[in-house]
């Protein structure tokens, strides 16, 4: 079932790397593994520059449009669903991907808007596994459907209008792809492994490992499994310097869009009186940064708003921080408790979704409730002895369980059961 030289070709379909937020770069990140041991073919609609610097020396080819698909935004795009048919048509415009997909041995899908379109050109008999990083939290959830301090940004009914044929159009797109034989589905915790189930109505067993393959009804899916993240050490190496020019003497870090999803409000207010600033690293709306910045003026937080980071800075500013911080509602999975973890930094974080299955048994860093004292959580991360035990714990752990080569091993037993049952 593998190529002509013996080599797997696996087709890697994502709609989109515009983005390039935590998902794009994982996905490029783990495909240097992968194209050591199969042959690696992208599709995507999207792949803009800064994604092909960041693909720099992978050995993958990639197949995309000449143009690069935009799928329509606005109210009556939300409304009429538009963004999914066109996305539709756009794949079947690819030059050169019905071949590629004739080629494949077996499909792997990244959730992304537009990634199940491609649905129809794959015929019946292909092996498909698709991993739900998240179900459309857009879809789904009103987490992103609220302003930085948490109220909503409209009416939840008129939300839940607009975005219902879109709701819909998504859920009635994962049956379809499960309705094939040899079709599987995981996300990439059990946190998103149950929200899998209770969207899209199938079964999950929380005790599968990951990697490890659904039941099979017949040949048909029959529950939802787990693929996890990893991070490749090489980026996080824990013994390099940490260099953090432009930043409080004293800070936390918290990585993500400055939004109410990322609890970028409350790591603001976590830190009122502790005398200690906060970094905050992905940017965000221009009206949510002035927001942010008064409201630490008034608590009187030194805060620090910075863009995308390449890998060397993000590193250095991780190591020279007191901790890495997030408040995140609901996080899928969370890479940034790892990339702390991986650098001897403690990882304070919100003891909710994939944050949860991350670190509970890591023995580094602390989980907390939303109303937990932080300060205290704050002190601890200060002290050398604690700092230095934190360190050495979470190093290990991440050494055990969220390598490139632990998560290809992983996919290999996924791809070989949607292989063996299409």
């Amino acid at each position: 079932m593998a190529g002509a030289e013996g080599r797997l070709k696996l087709l890697v379909v994502r709609a989109s790397f515009a983005n390039l937020g935590g998902a794009e770069r994982e996905l490029l990140t783990v495909m240097r593994e992968w194209s050591k041991r199969w042959e690696v073919t992208v599709a995507t609609l999207d792949f803009p520059d800064a994604a092909q610097k960041l693909a720099k020396g992978l050995d993958v080819r990639i197949i995309s449009p000449s143009q690069p698909f935009t799928p329509s935004s606005g109210m009556i795009a939300e409304i009429t669903g538009s963004a999914s048919k066109a996305a539709a048509k756009a794949w079947s415009g690819v030059e050169g991907l019905r071949q590629v997909i004739a080629e494949s041995d077996v499909v792997h899908l990244s959730v992304c808007r537009g990634t199940l379109e491609i649905l129809p050109l794959i015929p019946e008999g292909k092996g498909i596994h698709y991993h739900c990083l998240e179900p459309p939290r857009w879809l789904h959830e009103d987490v992103l459907h609220r302003r930085l301090d948490g109220k909503l940004k409209r009416p939840a009914w008129l939300t839940n209008r607009l975005f219902s044929r879109q709701r819909k159009s998504d859920i009635a797109l994962v049956k379809q792809l499960l309705s094939r034989k040899g079709a599987a589905i995981s996300g990439n915790s059990h946190w998103i492994q149950s929200q899998i189930s209770r969207i899209y109505g199938i079964p999950h067993d929380p005790k599968l490992d990951n990697g490890q393959p659904a039941i099979r009804n017949n040949g048909l899916c029959g529950g939802a499994t787990v693929l996890m993240h990893v991070i490749d050490l090489e980026d996080w190496d824990s013994k390099g310097s940490a260099k953090t020019p432009n930043t409080p003497d004293k800070y936390v870090i918290t990585i993500g869009r400055i939004s109410h999803v990322k609890g970028t409000w409350q790591t603001l207010h976590s830190l009122e009186g502790t005398g200690i600033g906060l970094v905050q690293v992905g940017g965000g709306d221009a009206k949510d940064v002035r927001i942010l910045q008064k409201e630490a003026d008034r608590i009187g937080i030194e805060l620090v708003c910075m863009p995308r980071l390449d890998q060397k800075q993000l590193r250095s500013l991780v190591k020279g921080a007191v901790a890495m911080v997030s408040h995140a509602h609901g996080e899928p999975f969370g890479l940034t408790p790892i990339e702390a973890m991986a650098v001897g930094t403690p990882a304070l974080f919100v003891d909710e979704g994939g944050f949860h299955n991350t670190m509970h048994d890591a023995d580094s860093g602390m989980l907390l409730s939303r109303d937990a004292d932080w300060k205290v959580a704050y002190k601890k991360a200060e002290d050398s002895e604690i700092r230095e035990k934190w360190a050495k714990a979470g190093r290990k752990h991440v050494e055990g369980h969220f390598t490139l080569e632990v998560q290809a091993d992983a996919l290999q037993r996924l791809l070989d059961d949607c292989m063996k049952h299409a």
